[in-house]
């Protein structure tokens, strides 16, 4: 999930003991982040359809990207990051969804929808909304008061101030390993446009980003368990990670802040490889999952917010209500969705990541 990245595996999931061998067409090849479906809806779906899933799994949105990219995967559905899916239809990596095939689309949040097209148009029909969530700040109340007293609790200045992060490196920060989304942050973070291309803007992030380099303990995409054994007092994390401590352990310990200079908005999407081999398995387990149930269960075993409205009512827990938008059903500012970067200038935006990481 946007949880804990695990070391990419395939599992098969078969209903109770060790099924006898399918027909390939019985078969449902699916790839999605590590942990972020509710092993009960593998079950059901195989349960209820005779089809086995055969689950890949990745822990970085760019290592998803890389492999639909290179084509031969044989997957049948895939799960990607919002950031991903208009290089994957430049490159003809994935193919158009029949949306009147999956019955249960009609029902995605319409609100949710629309902000991800306004985004990103050339996405019409090719992906499908299935979890979502935002990129903010988490802390240890307790650590962070300690060390300041008057911290910017609502702000990123907590983190992207090198006075701030100086301070809290002791008690250990860490920061997504996702250079768009921290890229986009820290534009917010000086008032320029979070989706800003120009070099200037870019060179201003990038500077303010290794101005607190030294401070950070780590990049990474894997801050589940640095949060659940409470390594660190601070953290630039998606919220499906942040919400952990709170939902998981009933802990007050940890806070999370969507800061009010700007939070990105991301969305999870389903999609269809160009190159799928069973497209009526695509379209019945993408419609199976987004049964409002079955998404219910899903949203509970992820820390994410559901893509449809049904789903979401489903939810006893309070904590899955903390973001103004999963609470009024909109999308205020200042919230934001990160407008796709061409290839050439990811890479370039790779390469830097990649620099600031090693202190270059």
């Amino acid at each position: 999930m946007r949880l804990a990245a695990m070391t990419a595996l395939v599992l098969i999931f078969a209903s109770g003991l060790a099924a006898p061998a399918v027909a390939e067409r019985d078969t449902v090849k699916f790839y999605n982040w590590s942990g972020y479906i509710a092993p009960e809806t593998i079950e059901s779906f195989q349960a209820a359809t005779g089809a086995k899933i055969t689950l890949d799994t990745y822990g970085e949105a760019d290592e998803a990207e890389s492999r639909l990219m290179a084509r031969g995967t044989g997957y049948d559905l895939a799960v990607v990051s919002s950031e991903s899916v208009s290089r994957l239809i430049d490159a003809e990596a994935i193919q158009k969804i029949g949306l009147s095939t999956i019955p249960n689309a009609a029902s995605i949040d319409q609100n949710l929808q629309n902000f991800f097209l306004t985004s990103v148009p050339q996405a019409e029909g090719y992906a499908v909304p299935y979890l979502w969530g935002t990129t903010g700040v988490v802390y240890d109340l307790d650590a962070v008061a300690e060390r300041l007293p008057n911290a910017p609790l609502d702000s990123w200045a907590l983190i992207f101030d090198p006075k701030n992060a100086e301070k809290l490196a002791g008690c250990g920060i860490t920061i997504v390993d996702s250079v768009e989304e921290v890229v986009s942050a820290a534009l917010a973070y000086l008032g320029r446009d979070p989706n800003s291309n120009s070099e200037e803007d870019i060179e201003a992030a990038f500077a303010a980003l290794a101005a607190i380099a030294p401070y950070v303990r780590g990049f990474d995409a894997n801050q589940y368990d640095d949060l659940m054994d409470r390594n660190v007092c601070a953290a630039v994390a998606w919220s499906s990670d942040a919400l952990v401590p709170q939902l998981e352990q009933d802990s007050p310990r940890y806070r999370y802040s969507e800061p009010k200079e700007g939070t990105n908005l991301w969305v999870d999407l389903f999609v269809v490889p160009s190159d799928a081999g069973n497209l009526e398995a695509s379209r019945r387990l993408m419609d199976f999952i987004l049964r409002p149930d079955m998404l219910a269960l899903t949203a509970r075993y992820t820390n994410a917010f559901t893509s449809l409205p049904e789903a979401s009512t489903q939810f006893s827990d309070p904590g899955l209500g903390g973001s103004p938008v999963a609470k009024s059903g909109i999308v205020p500012d200042p919230f934001y969705f990160i407008k796709p970067r061409g290839g050439a200038e990811k890479q370039e935006l790779d390469r830097r990541w990649r620099m600031l990481q090693i202190g270059l």
